[in-house]
């Protein structure tokens, strides 16, 4: 009975939507999504596309603590060229992270760190199969470090994040001209309400 009660009294602010916001993320990659070279007879060329976006949902708990949870899109691009030939490879990837948060301070200005699993989903390639393709989906951990700042209605949270993934999405087979990179760096700027 006393796991009960205490289950739902840390739950009461969610169920009435006090300790739920809700918004959008976005940003920019501080690092490439690819590490490209060229030989004499074939290479890579990523094709930059900077920028990150997607919805976010937050829950606030006691104690300073937090988990967000958000769907990032990003679009990957790059030009393959094999003897002379070039095509032009582009994939969504969806990022799925989700961070437990602890932040200091009780004020309009709070900094916090977070960290927590993380797990990409690549689609709509626009070339079939092409080999340096190797997994559609790899896991991996989120490290987050920033501030939120509380303005009337709206949460304002500028971030650092860097991912780590235990394989990679994309890797060349002949001549390691082409990997996804297994550590990438972000900084985004969630909105919530």
């Amino acid at each position: 009975m006393k796991k009960t009660i205490l289950v739902l009294a840390l739950a009461a602010p969610c169920l009435f939507g006090q300790a739920i916001s809700w918004g959008v993320r976005a940003g920019v990659p501080i690092t490439d999504a690819f590490a490209t070279a060229r030989s004499a007879t074939r290479g890579f060329d990523q094709i930059p596309n900077r920028y990150t976006i997607g919805p976010t949902l937050e829950v606030r708990l006691p104690f300073r603590l937090g988990v967000s949870f958000d769907i990032l899109y990003k679009k990957l691009e790059y030009d393959r060229t094999d003897a002379g030939v070039t095509r032009n490879v582009s994939v969504t990837q969806l990022e799925f992270p989700l961070l437990f948060k602890y932040r200091f301070g009780d004020g309009a200005v709070r900094p916090w760190l977070g960290a927590g699993p993380t797990f990409n989903r690549i689609s709509g390639l626009s070339v079939r199969d092409p080999i340096e393709f190797v997994k559609r989906s790899s896991g991996g951990i989120a490290f987050g470090a920033g501030v939120e700042l509380k303005a009337l209605l709206v949460r304002i949270n500028p971030e650092l994040r860097v991912t780590h993934r235990g394989s990679e999405n994309f890797s060349d087979p002949v001549g390691a001209l082409l990997k996804s990179r297994v550590n990438q760096a972000e900084f985004l700027i969630g909105l919530t309400f």
